[in-house]
């Protein structure tokens, strides 16, 4: 982290961090030399990243985006005093509209957590957790789209299987989808855990990781809201504007690398991408999966 960058983050500002930003001075420092007059947070979450970029650009225009209510009320209560940062209950497929409503222009930085927040995998209502017992549901917009325990208890034996590999990885997921159908009525996060690790030999806790992703991903159509995303991104980015995408398993992963890679309106940065220090891993370990991804808009 450069100088500039750690002392941005050691500025003050009037409101609580719930979730721990990773990978935050990386970004900071990587956005510094466009010194942006408008930033995009298309993933505000728990502010985490939200602050660091107030602090570091206090003169500019931020626009901050989750699909989440719960996280878009609660920053919406905790920065409600603050000109100059929009805030929108929103997926972030959605910022071209909402830049064009606000009137603030082309972003010349812009920055995706493809990640969970804090908020959603410490709240056992929300279902993301597989050790806290809770409903399943597992939907970012609580108030749109299929619980997760619909799917469950609903597919077929073969489309559970399809998702578990399809969108997990999950290389028992012929037998996870057995046990989890046999397993009906599975109700709750504990209930599903527990179907897994039965059908699963030896450690079974990856394969349970695997599958609460899987669904995840199901749920809220992670992966064609992101290339919906990327499909628009230049479009609504200035010349020059900055990227940056952090990443935590390898479908979003790839697809964001593909981007960068074949995409003619913007040039990847050297190195392709960047990993959390030792450091920050030990401090923070939900961040030990994470990479940074970066590219300039042509």
């Amino acid at each position: 982290m450069s100088r500039q960058a750690a002392r941005a983050l050691a500025r003050p500002v009037p409101v609580a961090v719930r979730h721990l930003p990773v990978m935050a001075g990386e970004v900071i420092e990587f956005f510094a030399s466009a010194r942006p007059r408008l930033v995009v947070d298309g993933t505000a979450g728990g502010g985490g990243h939200l602050v660091a970029l107030v602090k570091a650009f206090p003169k500019a225009s931020i626009l901050a985006v989750d699909r989440d209510p719960s996280a878009a009320d609660a920053l919406a209560a905790a920065w409600n005093s603050r000109s100059g940062l929009v805030i929108r209950r929103a997926s972030y497929t959605s910022i071209p509209e909402i830049l064009e409503e606000t009137g603030l222009g082309k972003a010349d930085a812009a920055l995706f957590d493809l990640g969970l927040s804090s908020l959603q995998l410490d709240d056992p209502a929300r279902g993301f957790s597989h050790s806290l017992d809770g409903p399943l549901d597992m939907r970012f917009d609580h108030g749109t789209g299929p619980y997760a325990s619909e799917l469950v208890n609903g597919l077929p034996e073969a489309d559970l299987a399809d998702i578990f590999w399809r969108w997990g990885g999950e290389r028992w997921s012929r037998r996870i989808a057995r046990a989890v159908v046999s397993a009906r009525p599975v109700e709750s996060t504990l209930d599903l855990a527990s179907a897994v690790r039965r059908a699963v030999r030896g450690n079974p806790v990856k394969s349970v990781s695997r599958v609460f992703q899987a669904l995840r991903i199901a749920v809220n159509r992670e992966l064609s809201e992101l290339e919906t995303l990327l499909d628009g991104l230049a479009g609504w980015m200035a010349p020059g504007g900055r990227a940056a995408f952090i990443t935590f398993h390898s479908l979003e992963d790839r697809i964001v690398k593909r981007f960068f890679m074949d995409s003619p309106d913007f040039t990847p940065c050297r190195p392709a991408w960047r990993a959390p220090t030792d450091a920050e891993r030990l401090a923070n370990p939900r961040a030990r999966s994470a990479k940074l991804r970066t590219g300039v808009r042509s």
